[in-house]
């Protein structure tokens, strides 16, 4: 009904599997070509133009709704199939927690995406929350090179060395230990199935038992350490757990691991970072048994047996590095299966042919140098396939980094504010009118509707230009965009001094800024989210690319650009049409007159000098004893009586020309206006 490929992590409905699905219905899960189908509606000389966006729109509808089936199907089964408990995940308190394969550890907080997660909390049949939405995301490797110094120190490096310095430009120096290493590192040994391999793991746990040395048993899941628990019950063995599902008293099981007799299953928890302090007497030399249960004279300390080779070398040398601590002794096996994942998938044709010729009943073991090697060499296949993957990843992940730098910059400027931010902003509404001015530029300019590009500016920007109606004055596109433009200069400080003005009368501080830095924040916010989400689709698509003797990456570059070109569009004329909707209102029970608002398009003010625009820094408070900033910004925008726009102002006549706030007060006291008699601190 569908194949499975663990390797690949993936999981695909066959032919048979959709049949199952909708016996009744065989197109149900067929998703159609939609540019094939979008170009016959095209070609239909029989549809009007409404049918053709009417069928267009039903067959959206139809591909949307059958890619979502699928992908959901697919999800639960790659759930049921791929994603195990307590290996993957556990179940704590109603709540699927997602295991660090490395740590061990469940990482509160972290959820899988793309329905993935929600396919694990159906399957376990807890609560289903929502599908979580990215708002920001790096990759490790691009985090770190944010550093301008990058170093490190690490006891398993020596295997990662190539991905240091090609991801990086890290050199690994190897440095001696301070003591000479005394632990014995034995072979590992393999037998047929997991069953025989736990039982000689038991009765190895119960010879060193048996002379006192403490053991250490490492496993690579939950699932795992909690099986060894059960048979160790079941033989009365006294020892202790550390996985992700019992930690609260990890400090104590590690401080008595080292201790005389002890037993102690943990998963990774345990096996990295870790330092088990020996107990009296267990450095001596002792009668340590061998694999096969033969005592022979052996050094004392710390005895590491792993469960199951891991598929990277440095977590199983993690392991075995809990033993022979400064020089102490200690010893280590690995004990492995046929039935093993890293066996199964990658290394097990071989050696269950050279078991099979050897004629290895079960029960049997096999030990041998060359099936360590073989071992070895499987895992740094692995390893190399996982780097590959990673340094893909971060390939894909430095087309996005490029953009985020560019969104972030603005994000900075929202957050500091002063003359920056305003800066920043005029030229957004520059760039969104020109932007609105290119699209006349194609036209003749004899057959403009003029009138139509005033309404049209007015509607989306609540800017008015009436020049553009004058053949004389603006005779070219070039002409109409700077007519346009100088237009939205205007409205953009009549804005700025409306603010001001409020300021001054509701002792409303710094309010322009926090104006101009709260919608800004919004607007990048918002459809850095949506880009974010468009990017993830975009990758989960661009792979079948390659069918068309295409490189995916590539093809990924060009079109993140794009997508990354109109990203930076939408932003200035989302922000342009919202900034001169805005209006600000005065406090509940003012008397009348006493709101001010941003001026109507046809009653702009002449725009002040640049020096009067104002600087100011506190972005934390917006109104004393009024409605936080929030509120305020949900009750800007309104309309006039007649719906046409914003309610205009009357003008303000002045009998001396206009202080800027940053300017030396008229009083001579020699400080700025703001801080002097402008109402400021």
């Amino acid at each position: 009904y569908y194949i499975l490929d663990e390797r690949g992590r993936s999981v695909h409905l066959t032919d048979r599997g959709l049949e199952e699905m909708s016996p009744n219905d065989p197109n149900l899960f067929v998703v159609p070509d939609i540019s094939e189908e979008f170009g016959k509606i095209e070609h239909d000389e029989s549809l009007s133009p409404e049918d053709k966006v009417e069928r267009k729109r039903t067959l959206e509808a139809e591909y949307a709704s059958k890619s979502e089936k699928i992908h959901i199907i697919h999800k639960l089964l790659q759930a049921h199939s791929l994603y195990d408990k307590d290996v993957e995940y556990v179940v704590q308190d109603g709540q699927v927690l997602i295991v660090d394969e490395f740590t061990g550890r469940t990482m509160h907080g972290r959820r899988w995406s793309d329905g993935l997660h929600q396919a694990v909390e159906a399957k376990e049949g807890v609560t289903v929350r929502g599908e979580t939405q990215t708002l920001a995301t790096i990759t490790i490797q691009n985090y770190f090179r944010m550093y301008d110094k990058l170093s490190g120190m690490t006891g398993t490096a020596e295997t990662e060395e190539r991905e240091f310095y090609e991801i990086y430009a890290l050199e690994v120096s190897v440095i001696p230990t301070n003591e000479p290493i005394a632990r014995r590192d034995d072979d590992d040994v393999i037998y047929k199935t997991r069953r025989e391999k736990y039982k000689a793991i038991v009765d190895e746990i119960a010879e060193y038992n048996s002379i006192g040395q403490p053991v250490l048993v490492g496993t690579t899941t939950v699932e795992v350490s909690e099986t060894m628990s059960r048979m160790l019950k079941r033989r009365g063995l006294k020892h202790e757990v550390l996985n992700a599902k019992h930690h609260q008293r990890e400090a104590e099981i590690v401080s008595l691991a080292g201790q005389k007799g002890s037993i102690t299953i943990a998963t990774n928890m345990a096996g990295r970072g870790t330092d088990i302090k020996l107990g009296p007497g267990v450095t001596e030399i002792g009668n340590a048994p061998e694999a096969q249960g033969n005592p022979v004279d052996s050094i004392g300390g710390l005895a590491i047996i792993g469960t199951e080779r891991h598929e990277s070398r440095r977590i199983d040398r993690q392991l075995r590095g809990r033993a022979g601590r400064q020089g102490d002794p200690g010893q280590s096996r690995f004990f492995l299966s046929l039935e093993d994942n890293l066996m199964r998938l990658f290394a097990s044709d071989r050696i269950a042919r050279w078991m099979e010729r050897t004629g290895a009943e079960e029960g049997e073991v096999i030990t041998h140098p060359l099936v360590t090697r073989a071992i070895g060499n499987a895992q740094k296949r692995v390893e190399l396939q996982n780097f590959q993957a990673r340094k893909r990843l971060l390939e894909y992940d430095d087309v996005m980094n490029q953009q985020r730098e560019v969104i972030y910059s603005l994000r900075l400027f929202a957050l500091e504010g002063g003359e920056e931010l305003k800066a920043e902003v005029l030229r957004m509404i520059d760039a969104a009118l020109g932007h609105f001015a290119e699209g006349f530029a194609g036209e003749d300019p004899e057959e403009w509707d003029r009138k139509f590009i005033v309404a049209d500016l007015l509607m989306r920007f609540l800017v008015s230009a009436p020049v553009i109606e004058d053949p004389e004055k603006v005779p070219d596109a070039e002409a109409l965009e700077a007519a346009i433009k100088n237009a939205g200069r205007e409205a953009f400080q009549a804005k700025l001094d409306s603010w001001d003005e409020f300021e001054k009368r509701y002792g409303a501080e710094n309010l322009t800024e926090r104006l101009l830095s709260n919608f800004m924040l919004q607007v990048l916010d918002e459809k850095w989210k949506d880009h974010l989400y468009d990017l993830d689709q975009l990758r989960n698509a661009i792979q079948y690319r390659a069918w068309g003797q295409k490189d995916p990456l590539i093809e990924y570059k060009r079109e993140a650009f794009d997508l990354f070109e109109d990203l930076v569009n939408d932003i200035r004329q989302v922000f342009t049409e919202r900034f001169f909707r805005l209006q600000v209102q005065g406090p509940a029970g003012a008397p009348p007159g006493r709101t001010v608002t941003g001026p109507a398009p046809h009653q702009q003010r002449p725009r002040p000098a640049a020096g009067q625009i104002t600087e100011s820094s506190d972005i934390d408070l917006l109104l004393p004893g009024v409605a936080k900033a929030r509120s305020q910004l949900d009750r800007a925008v309104t309309s006039g009586p007649d719906g046409s726009g914003p309610i205009a102002p009357k003008p303000q006549k002045r009998s001396v020309p206009k202080v800027g706030r940053n300017d030396p007060c008229p009083c001579g006291s020699g400080k700025k206006y703001k801080k002097c008699h402008g109402g400021g601190r």
